[in-house]
């Protein structure tokens, strides 16, 4: 096979092992598929030099972008392309430390280190980061599932990924230099320690899973979860003016209706999702009737999600309301992690002349500055609600803050979930949604309570599992009693620390290998010639 043949057979494996993890993610599921599809990446960047490391790693993570991300092709398949090309370039980081130091005992460690700084910062930036691509959400329902309490959704990925480069670093021991297999080697370490490894963190996983369970506190609430449905779907979901409104208004008679009858307790409350009105209630007289025969018919307060005007000209927030039975706004929460390109524009005038079709989004968003737990009453009783709103649910600090508190106000006792994923009705991100709000459960040991528009509305509970869910663009309502909780796992609670950890560790344990195991003149003889680039 000519060079030419075999470079081009690599960049098309490098890209099908991407596709590969990306059938990890939900809703395909197909968890086992991680760890063999990033190692046969590895095991093809082991062979490159820098430049062409960094090649395989843009298109191994293209390749998964396009699958698990596929979604973002609603908004138009050059946004899909370009979205992908931008979450790419995060693992050509990846593929390019891996081929820099290829010839050295720490390429594994540094490869580890570099991978989870990339899940850390590409959470982050750019345009506050996207981090739906954790690895850990391809963990749902796995052997893994009783570490996210413990060690986080950081840790779980650092499960993974250790393991698959654990893998390829076991099969470089038993082949050499020429491709040569020493069999001897291959047929007792290989296979033993891949079953020790594996059997000791199922079993870690699964009964830490079981026995890991803190006590709820006294009390409980019960919670009407309401989902009006909307007409359409993709940028048009919403509808006619007052259609998602009157909606949530007649799912709620509904609601009532059950009630009265005996089919459903008495909830405390009624959660509404995000945008369950297209108008600010302040503003439209409209708006905050319908909002009012809400809270008569069911006779207790509502948390609604509403698009509010302001703070200045042109702008906008997206924020949670909590109306009291007296049809007063008692607490207010604005949501602090927008969706850009989708909330607001970065860079506005210059995007919306490259992509007219942006001016579809409208004002600009601003983000809200407290923290999602809204002080109420429930009768006599005072109580903390948290409040997420939707694309919120992947930024680790705003939901920490909720279970956390902060200096102003404890954390919450009963965890919601408000989201319009209308938008994307019939494509995968509803599925992902879903999962990481189930790691979020996990996290926490917490109930979450969720309210859509149009999907999946209902009850995950504090072990991850989907008490119930609504169906794809129907109404539905029901009422779910959850108990009252305040506390705080060690994932919550020293979840910095394990994003610190899972990056130090490795390239302290770096440092120790290349000391006790390479003179330095070697050592830096050996990063030399790696660090060729093409």
């Amino acid at each position: 096979m000519s060079a030419g043949w075999k470079t081009l057979g690599q960049c098309v494996a490098s890209l099908a092992s991407g596709c590969v993890v990306g059938l990890g993610f939900a809703p395909t599921n197909l968890w086992w598929l991680v760890v063999p599809g990033i190692a046969s990446f590895l095991v093809i960047v082991i062979q490159q030099r820098p430049g062409w490391g960094f090649l395989h790693g843009f298109l191994f993570g293209y390749g998964m972008a396009l699958i698990a991300f596929r979604w973002s092709g609603v908004l138009g398949i050059g946004v899909l392309l370009v979205f992908a090309a931008e979450i790419a370039l995060w693992y050509g980081l990846v593929g390019l430390v891996v081929a820099a130091f290829r010839k050295t005992s720490v390429w594994g460690l540094l490869g580890v280190a570099t991978w989870m700084s990339i899940e850390w910062i590409s959470a982050r930036v750019p345009f506050g980061g996207f981090g739906w691509g954790r690895l850990a959400y391809t963990a749902v329902e796995t052997p893994l599932d009783g570490f996210f309490p413990l060690i986080s959704a950081t840790g779980v990925s650092f499960i993974i990924i250790s393991t698959a480069f654990l893998l390829v670093g076991v099969v470089r021991a038993v082949v050499d230099g020429q491709g040569k297999i020493h069999r001897s080697r291959f047929l007792v370490v290989l296979p033993a320690g891949a079953t020790a490894v594996g059997l000791i963190v199922s079993m870690a996983g699964y009964f830490l899973g079981v026995y890991y369970d803190p006590p709820a506190d006294q009390g409980e609430v019960r919670v009407g979860v309401v989902q009006g449905n909307v007409p359409g779907m993709g940028m048009h979901a919403i509808g006619p003016a007052y259609t998602v409104d009157n909606n949530h208004l007649s799912e709620t008679i509904i609601l009532a209706a059950k009630v009265r009858t005996g089919l459903a307790p008495h909830p405390d409350f009624v959660l509404w999702p995000e945008n369950s009105t297209a108008t600010d209630p302040s503003i439209y007289p409209r708006t905050a009737e319908i909002i009012s025969s809400a809270i008569d018919i069911t006779g207790a307060p509502l948390l609604m999600g509403t698009i509010s005007q302001g703070p200045g000209v042109d702008e906008r927030q997206t924020t949670a309301l909590w109306w009291t039975t007296s049809h007063e706004v008692d607490a207010t929460y604005h949501k602090r992690n927008l969706v850009p390109f989708g909330e607001w524009v970065p860079w506005k005038s210059f995007f919306v002349a490259l992509v007219p079709d942006l001016e579809y989004v409208g004002a600009q968003s601003v983000p809200g500055t407290s923290v999602g737990v809204l002080d109420v009453a429930l009768g006599e009783q005072p109580q903390r609600v948290g409040v997420i709103i939707c694309f919120e649910l992947a930024y680790d600090s705003t939901f920490d803050d909720v279970i956390k508190g902060d200096a102003t106000i404890d954390g919450a006792q009963v965890i919601t979930i408000q989201t319009s994923n209308a938008m994307f009705t019939g494509t995968t991100q509803m599925a992902q949604q879903d999962r990481i709000t189930r790691v979020r459960a996990m996290e926490s040991r917490r109930e979450i309570l969720i309210a859509t528009t149009n999907s999946l509305a209902g009850l995950v509970d504090s072990h991850g599992h989907v008490v119930y869910a609504s169906q794809l663009r129907t109404s539905d309502s029901q009422v779910f009693t959850v108990p009252l909780r305040t506390h705080i796992t060690p994932a919550v609670a020293y979840r910095p620390w394990f994003d610190l950890g899972t990056i130090l560790l490795p390239l302290l344990g770096a440092g120790v290998l290349a000391t006790a195991h390479r003179p330095r003149s070697q050592m830096a003889k050996e990063v030399s010639h790696g660090g060729e680039l093409f």
